[in-house]
């Protein structure tokens, strides 16, 4: 799987966990891998990418921290407020989208 591929199942899943971040299950926010609609093959394929590059993405890294703070009720992402990290990332989801024509 490249990225493009990646980022055209992920990206409307991430959108969606985003839209829905307000509603927590006891320390649990649902992330975006719980919103893609895949075969289960094809959900094992991308975790295993996620899993791959997990590091080395600064982008879905910032996502992951975002998601474990929003789980954790954590007020700030590294001195930065919640919200605002989570606008950084709507405008980094922008960005994706024209640079991978989706």
């Amino acid at each position: 799987m490249n990225l493009n591929n990646f980022y055209s199942i992920y990206i409307p899943a991430l959108e969606k966990a985003l839209e829905s971040d307000d509603v927590n299950y006891g320390f649990y926010v649902k992330a975006p891998s719980a919103y893609i609609q895949c075969s289960s093959e094809k959900l094992r394929e991308i975790e295993m990418f996620l899993d791959k590059i997990s590091g080395e993405n600064d982008f879905l890294d910032k996502v992951a921290y975002y998601f474990d703070a929003k789980s954790h009720n954590f007020p700030s992402i590294q001195g930065i407020e919640i919200e605002d990290y989570k606008e950084i990332i709507k405008k980094e989801i922008i960005a994706l989208k024209k640079e991978c024509n989706l």
